[in-house]
């Protein structure tokens, strides 16, 4: 192993190429990480004293070349400083181009490119495949900037550079040739280079899984390439593992994604861990690496780690059907899964999956399958207007397969329903006049807005069932026919009683509609409001054709009425 302090100019100008393997994971450094090294880049920059700036190590291993071509390494570690290094000094060359084009030039030859080279060796730095496209396009934007493609971490960083080189703060006047000076000589890295014999994926595993920063899932793909031979990365990456990653990552960065908190990598992390626990298995959510190298360490021969790693990734891929249904080809599922996720059904999952693989293995048909997931709503929702915690559900659903595959059924959907039904306590399906007077009694609009849209999705249902019309409810809005905040007429028409009949009744199902009128119905009366509600093309507001006045009796009856309705729609 030989360890040398080097500048990024010496680390670049010769004929080599830093090749990012398919283990690491692709760039992910943010604004936060741009903006410490901005900052540290312009108090190097104002202090005008001469010496080096530590950026860390940056650790490396030759790799077999072609003789007379570039000398390649793979990056072990440090490709997330050195991909922001080079995208850095592409905006420097940028900002140079039209009043010192030689400079330029000279930033693009010596230390963006192989001037010689063609193909992927024209590039000195060669990111991972999911990256490879934009970043050169980015090197290559010295030609036509316009041609550049605008998505993804390494375009944000670029664009990141460039706003900050036009216009850097604190009336700060940037000199770019002393600038880039800068970025070459007083910028110095702890180059490692380690020996040929030793094994990158596990060099890579010693170094990064002490820490924090790596997810499950970044050592996971590690591991799986270690395994793989040489001769094969490139084929299972591209036509296995790459898909799985770009479908959570198109969905995470999709507007109108839920899932904006989280990263690609926690939701791989997630779905491993969920094909883990299928069996009933607990396993914790840290653990899921450690249980992924048992799984396959026990694999046999090479023929049985592919088999693994594929059915791995299938249930990867239900794990994205179930979640993400723009990728599940048949409508009906589609519904039902988006129905589910509205009712935050993500306890479940670990049941649907395997579920999910009878399915796929042609021994389940589309209508079996779609039975099991409404019958699943309908437990879902009677326990809605129950007092029972739904943090209770993961118990149910963690054994849920195991005790369904006892009863010894005819069929999944008979098992499951015997399965549930002989429930009590707090993993109780409530039968049906529980049902009816959880309807009646219990609040089901939140104080808190996360789960508003279980009520909204069961007014929705309730409206589909008694019309044959198409309903657009994305412009409809959850009304309290009884209002939140209670206005003087209100109290008048409710009695002395008013406060306590608000508190009782005010978020009940009976004291709910869908309305496009929302702020204008707001604290109105009744008989003003009641106006409105006649002129509604929604169903579920013929209610108040009829209607003079709004109290607890009337609401209670409403109720009685929607439960009928809803007795019919989720049946146990």
């Amino acid at each position: 192993m030989q360890v040398n302090q080097i500048s990024l100019r010496r680390l670049l100008d010769c004929s080599v190429q830093y090749q990012i393997p398919l283990f690491q994971r692709p760039y992910s450094w943010k604004e936060e990480n741009w903006e410490v090294l901005w900052n540290d880049l312009i108090n190097l920059y104002e202090e005008q004293f001469e010496g080096s700036y530590f950026l860390g190590p940056i650790v490396t291993q030759a790799v077999n070349g072609t003789p007379g071509s570039i000398s390649p390494y793979l990056v072990i570690d440090g490709q997330q400083r050195l991909t922001t290094l080079t995208i850095l000094l592409a905006v420097v060359r940028n900002h140079l181009k039209k009043n010192e084009p030689k400079i330029a030039e000279k930033i693009h030859e010596l230390y963006l490119i192989n001037k010689y080279e063609e193909g992927s060796k024209y590039y000195k730095v060669l990111p991972t495949q999911s990256d490879c496209q934009i970043y050169q396009s980015i090197v290559d934007s010295y030609k036509n900037i316009k041609n550049l493609k605008k998505e993804g971490k390494i375009y944000e960083a670029y664009k990141f550079f460039e706003k900050k080189l036009k216009n850097p703060g604190m009336d700060l006047e940037i000199e770019y040739i002393q600038f880039h000076n800068l970025i070459l000589e007083r910028l110095t890295l702890v180059n490692i280079t380690t020996e040929d014999s030793d094994n990158p994926y596990l060099i890579f595993e010693s170094l990064n899984n002490k820490g924090e920063e790596l997810t499950q899932a970044d050592l996971i793909r590690n591991y799986v390439f270690m395994k793989l031979p040489e001769n094969e990365r490139d084929e299972v990456y591209k036509k296995q593992w790459r898909p799985v990653e770009e479908q959570f990552h198109t969905e995470i960065q999709s507007p109108k994604s839920k899932a904006s908190k989280v990263s690609s990598s926690d939701e791989l992390t997630k779905a491993i861990w969920f094909y883990f626990r299928r069996k009933g298995d607990s396993i914790s959510e840290k653990s899921v690496y450690q249980e992924l190298k048992k799984c396959f360490d026990r694999c046999a021969n090479h023929q049985e780690f592919k088999s693994e790693l594929s059915k791995l990734l299938k249930f990867v891929e239900y794990y994205q059907r179930m979640n993400f249904y723009v990728v599940e080809p048949e409508d009906k599922l589609n519904i039902r899964f988006r129905r589910l996720k509205r009712l935050d059904f993500s306890t479940c999952q670990i049941f649907i999956l395997s579920i999910y693989e009878k399915y796929d293995d042609g021994e389940l048909s589309l209508e079996e399958f779609e039975a099991i997931l409404r019958y699943l709503e309908s437990y879902f929702v009677r326990r809605l207007f129950t007092k029972v915690s739904p943090s209770t559900l993961g118990k149910v659903f963690d054994n849920l397969y195991k005790e369904v595959d006892k009863t010894k059924s005819k069929s999944i959907l008979e098992g499951l329903r015997k399965v549930l039904t002989n429930y009590d306590k707090t993993k109780i399906f409530p039968d049906d006049e529980a049902f009816r007077e959880g309807i009646i009694n219990t609040e089901i609009y939140p104080k808190t807005s996360t789960y508003r849209d279980r009520a909204k999705l069961i007014l929705e249902t309730l409206e589909e069932h008694q019309t044959k019309e198409v309903v657009v409810f994305d412009r409809l809005q959850i009304e309290h026919i009884m209002p939140q905040k209670l206005r003087k007429e209100w109290k008048t028409s409710l009695g002395v009683s008013h406060a306590a009949i608000h508190k009782k009744w005010l978020h009940t199902l009976g004291n709910l509609t869908l309305t496009g009128y929302n702020p204008e119905l707001s604290n109105k009366p009744f008989e003003e409001k009641v106006n409105l509600l006649r002129e509604s093309n929604v169903t579920l507001n013929r209610h108040f054709h009829k209607m003079d006045t709004w109290n607890e009796s009337t609401i209670k009856t409403r109720a009685e009425d929607l439960a009928k309705i809803a007795l019919k729609i989720w049946v146990r």
